[in-house]
């Protein structure tokens, strides 16, 4: 019974072909993620391409990610968000020079 409490449906990180919508479905179900993909796809071609799809995407939108495997949008998202950081602390320490004078130098009797 408590097992149920914290068991959740969330897009799988580990066994994915796209999106891991299958994966999730199949380890929340303890169904075979091959055999659910494969009915999918008979469904999908058999109503039409469209409105399987759409589905598909929004499955995608709205299961959450496993937190114990992230997905590559996370893993994108936080090293953007790093690189944003490093950019922003190499900013700070830089130094900016003012009065600045410029002579000219005569190299060879040349100017």
């Amino acid at each position: 019974m408590r097992e149920s409490q914290h068991k959740r449906l969330t897009r799988s990180g580990s066994d994915r072909m796209v999106a891991g919508v299958f994966g999730g479905i199949g380890k929340y179900f303890k169904i075979q993620p091959n055999i659910l993909r494969i009915l999918y796809v008979l469904l999908t071609i058999f109503t039409g391409f469209v409105p399987g799809i759409i589905i598909y995407l929004i499955l995608m939108i709205i299961m959450p990610a496993d937190p114990q495997n992230p997905d590559l949008l996370s893993f994108i998202k936080s090293f953007s968000e790093s690189q944003g950081k490093s950019q922003q602390s190499q900013q700070r320490s830089r130094r900016t020079l003012t009065d600045v004078e410029e002579k000219d130098i005569k190299r060879n009797g040349r100017s």
